[in-house]
């Protein structure tokens, strides 16, 4: 791609957990590239990361309760991001823990700082958990319904292509394909509509 498109800049990656894999982060880091990649467990993942401090399947840390920590603050000069307790409110006009059994004498109850380098695996920025991750990672369905339309719908790798420049010829033809199917869809939903008309 960059030998094809040198212009382009890339600034995100969005990939499966079949690629949840330590050079991908390596290489988002060497590149200024933000890598949302969905865990995968068979990776493998510390049950304890320093000390007491257990990380759930988001990579989240988890309270000694076992609830997920809210997300405070991210340092980026410091490189870490900061959880703070997930049961502390400030009604009252004081902050302090609704758990019947504080596990801090702290005026903001317990924090936790993820040190980032120490396995971006685990510790993203920003952390899985997020609005702005699962918004980001949603986008990948589309690219996935594409891939399943040319793969499947078209046939793509059902043909018997004697060079990459054939193969390629069938893709862009399938594209061309694909874009002249989105023109034909409906502008509005068919069932939006009976349902404005019933009343």
């Amino acid at each position: 791609m960059k030998k094809m498109l040198p212009e382009v800049t890339v600034t995100k990656l969005l990939l499966d957990s079949a690629h949840d894999a330590m050079p991908y982060y390596n290489y988002c880091k060497q590149n200024n590239i933000t890598p949302f990649i969905d865990l995968n467990w068979k990776c493998g993942r510390p049950p304890v990361y320093k000390d007491d401090i257990s990380i759930n399947s988001d990579g989240i840390p988890l309270c000694p309760k076992g609830f997920p920590m809210k997300q405070a603050a991210v340092e980026s000069r410091k490189g870490r991001i900061k959880y703070r307790c997930p049961k502390i409110t400030a009604k009252g006009g004081t902050p302090h823990c609704t758990c019947t059994e504080p596990c801090s004498d702290a005026k903001y109850e317990r924090n936790v700082h993820l040190v980032l380098k120490d396995n971006p695996r685990l510790f993203n920025t920003p952390p899985r958990s997020s609005e702005e991750w699962k918004l980001e990672y949603n986008a990948r369905t589309s690219a996935e319904r594409c891939n399943k339309r040319e793969k499947i719908d078209y046939k793509l790798e059902d043909g018997r292509y004697r060079s990459s420049m054939m193969w390629y010829c069938r893709l862009f033809a399938i594209m061309m394909c694909q874009h002249l199917d989105a023109w034909t869809l409906p502008k509005t939903s068919r069932l939006k509509d009976l349902l404005e008309q019933a009343a």
